[in-house]
């Protein structure tokens, strides 16, 4: 069944008085929502005991958690000693994922660091399968990762790149961030078919099951030349994406993915407009 929630904590949570995410879970369900991603970005600090006990709280809402692993991971680095803490980072993530009750962890795969990009994905894909082999090994088969579609132009994850790395491993399942996506090209997603081009492309290289159940992140970004610049809110009218035309083309192919609002302090609110307008047209569509 199709998800949707936040990435982290919007700012009318905090207005509201709360100081705690272990409130966030309740608040998150009283808005309608099915989701909430934990952000590990700045490293892994949150203990054991107190992510039990934010899964426990989870569960008991009913909501479902997933973990966004550090963001300085870097499987296309030329050092090992980088590499090897990659594989770490997600291994400590992938702990913390397990204590929380939930199944998925996305993560940056890389960026080319001054490499011809051919390297650089050489590189992560090489780092991937070894973080592949660790997570068997550490027996955490039974979670999924998620490499993420990245929004800079130097970093590594078009589309293309992410459907490779899921190849690698059957839990190893695509982030498809919409909003990177749509920077990373200048602005190419304004229509339904624009959409579809990216989910034929993963139907195609990766299966109707891993595109079925792919993990989604949805914001609008300013970009530049090089590509991101920073999230925006659902009120810009000016760089987009849309979430309109992809809710038709998740229909259309009969699509659930898990969807995450990465909006800049509006992520809860615009979550519920995009499971709104989702099942609004899916409505729609039935009568």
């Amino acid at each position: 069944m199709i998800k949707f929630g936040p990435s982290g904590n919007s700012a009318s949570f905090t207005n509201e008085g709360h100081v705690s995410t272990l409130d966030a879970f309740e608040w998150v369900k009283n808005m309608g929502l099915d989701l909430f991603e934990y952000s590990l970005g700045q490293g892994v600090r949150i203990g054991s005991a107190t992510a039990k006990t934010f899964g426990e709280e989870a569960k008991r809402c009913g909501i479902e958690i997933s973990v966004h692993a550090p963001y300085f991971i870097n499987f296309a680095s030329v050092e090992e000693i980088k590499v090897a803490n990659s594989i770490n980072y997600i291994l400590q993530s992938l702990a913390i994922l397990k204590d929380f009750g939930g199944e998925r962890c996305v993560f940056h795969p890389g960026s080319e660091n001054g490499m011809p990009r051919a390297e650089a994905f050489a590189r992560t894909l090489k780092g991937v399968e070894l973080m592949a082999q660790a997570k068997r090994e550490n027996g955490y088969d039974d979670l999924i990762v998620c490499p993420e579609t990245m929004g800079k132009i130097a970093q590594i994850g078009t589309v293309d790149e992410i459907v490779e790395l899921c190849k690698i491993d059957e839990t190893i399942y695509p982030c498809i961030d919409f909003g990177h996506v749509n920077a990373r090209e200048g602005g190419i997603l304004k229509t339904k078919d624009d959409y579809k081009i990216i989910l034929d492309k993963l139907i195609n290289g990766v299966g109707f099951e891993k595109t079925n159940a792919m993990h989604v992140h949805f914001s609008k970004i300013e970009y530049t030349a090089k590509g991101e610049k920073r999230h925006l809110t659902f009120e810009d009218n000016v760089f987009g994406p849309e979430f309109e035309p992809l809710a038709e083309a998740l229909i259309e192919y009969k699509l659930s993915p898990h969807i995450l609002s990465e909006s800049a302090g509006t992520q809860a609110e615009d979550a519920k407009f995009m499971k709104d307008v989702y099942f609004n047209l899916l409505e729609s569509k039935q009568n």
